[in-house]
């Protein structure tokens, strides 16, 4: 389980974890990822830090250290103290022993051209249902969490505590939620959508895709409900925003979640001068990205890594 090669021992420790009947309850399901602890250990957990990506984004390479010409040549040397390819992994894991990290992965695309899958499957409504289920059977509720969440990913972390409360079963999802850090989630739209529809770059703009359009009903009503949900709960929010563009393919240069757009109305906004692809991939270790989002979880569950 200590194999450098995080997908291949991710993937172990999720199977083992499934066979371990004497010391797990949990079912980690298909997209579930623990990446710390990956294996039996006497140190006692203390509480969830989830990671969801958003469009185009993975369990794994989401979470990455940003990139640069100096870390593609000396990644080969797999040296986690230069390079990592997972910090919630390499760096919260060693600061916060007491976590359970877990990463999620689903399937989106920017186009419906040449899709297979039902449209259905694609809504923000249906990926959170099924997250959630999948989330709970994973144990999620059953200790204090922090949700961490990029672009669509953040929300689809909305959507889960909305269905979450609706719900008596899942009522300890919401209870045992002490706080969601949101990077350039576009809570009022993403122009994205609008240069995809408007323009054409997109060939058939997956529903992934409209769904984050500025006029979008289920954007504006998945936002009103939120802050209507969240008015009575003790969570905490950190809010992080990209003030770059972001370059889509070779030719083209968009500011896709702008400030206004990433702004919930709850917690700081703090804008980081990165573009959308790196808002969630911090330089190094003692990067301000890395260290403020180490600070919000180490603060917002300093009672309970107490207890």
């Amino acid at each position: 389980m200590k194999s450098r090669r995080i997908m291949e021992a991710s993937h172990a420790a999720r199977t083992l974890a499934n066979l371990d009947r004497e010391t797990m309850r949990e079912k980690y399901h298909d997209g579930v990822y623990v990446l710390h602890p990956q294996y039996r250990t006497s140190q006692p957990i203390k509480a969830d830090v989830l990671f969801i990506h958003g469009l185009m984004g993975a369990a794994f390479k989401t979470w990455r250290q940003q990139d640069s010409e100096q870390d593609l040549t000396e990644k080969i040397s797999e040296d986690e103290a230069r390079y990592t390819t997972c910090w919630p992994k390499t760096w919260l894991a060693r600061d916060c022993p007491a976590l359970r990290i877990i990463s999620v992965e689903y399937d989106t695309s920017l186009s419906d051209w040449r899709t297979r899958c039902p449209v259905e499957r694609k809504s923000i409504a249906f990926r959170s249902n099924e997250l959630l289920r999948k989330l709970r059977a994973a144990g999620v509720g059953d200790r204090p969490v922090i949700w961490v969440s990029h672009s669509m990913g953040g929300l689809l972390v909305k959507k889960m505590l909305l269905e979450a409360s609706k719900k008596p079963e899942m009522s300890t999802v919401i209870n045992n939620t002490r706080g969601i850090i949101f990077y350039s989630v576009p809570h009022h739209g993403s122009h994205l959508a609008e240069y995809s529809v408007n323009i054409r770059y997109l060939l058939f703009p997956s529903l992934e895709v409209k769904e984050l359009s500025k006029d979008s009903p289920a954007l504006k009503t998945l936002q009103d409900d939120f802050l209507e949900f969240a008015k009575d709960k003790n969570f905490q929010v950190l809010n992080f925003v990209e003030t770059l563009p972001t370059y889509i393919g070779s030719m083209i240069k968009l500011h896709v979640v702008p400030v206004e757009s990433a702004d919930l109305g709850i917690g700081d906004l703090i804008p980081v001068d990165v573009d959308h692809l790196n808002i969630c991939k911090p330089k190094k270790k003692d990067a301000f990205l890395y260290q403020r989002t180490l600070q919000f979880i180490c603060e917002t569950l300093a009672k309970d890594l107490e207890n």
